[in-house]
């Protein structure tokens, strides 16, 4: 008796078995790319603005704090150097969006990861440049902490 049921079984177990499989018919094309800092063109109304705008305070306990300077050898590149210095509140970053103004009016925009002494390198950035940094809770809300000129002579 028991081996009349066994090929039943073995059927239901076959078609659960692929009625189990993947039905979706999204496609997957691989790893999604890393972001890196990109320039992005101008709008052909009016410029960006270099006047820097008020930032917003981070929640007690979720503070972070930004490096914002000169690259490592400004005298041979003009580049403008944004390190992530961490903070009480760095694990509670999710994450961290960058907008440069060059004095050009061209406008970089990059992100970076919020592990301590992560920075973003912007290339060719001689003269007054505004940065803005806005960063991201995993707690929920967006703040805009960083909103200033910095100057790469």
């Amino acid at each position: 008796m028991n081996f009349r049921l066994l090929p039943l079984l073995v059927a239901l177990l076959l078609v659960f078995s692929f009625s189990a499989g993947c039905t979706g018919s999204e496609e997957s094309n691989g790893p999604t790319p890393t972001e890196t800092a990109q320039a992005t063109a101008a709008p052909t109304g009016t410029p960006p603005s270099l006047i820097p705008e008020p930032t917003q305070t981070l929640p007690p306990g979720k503070e972070v704090t930004f490096d914002v300077s000169e690259g490592l050898t400004p005298t041979i590149t003009d580049d403008l150097r944004i390190v992530f210095s961490g903070g009480k509140g760095q694990d509670f970053v999710k994450s961290i969006d960058v907008v440069v103004i060059k004095s050009t009016g061209e406008v970089v925009t990059g992100s970076m990861k919020p592990i301590k002494g992560d920075e973003l390198i912007i290339s060719d950035a001689k003269g007054e440049n505004r940065v803005q940094i806005t960063v991201s809770l995993v707690t929920g809300g967006s703040y805009k902490v960083v909103d200033k000129i910095v100057e790469v002579k």
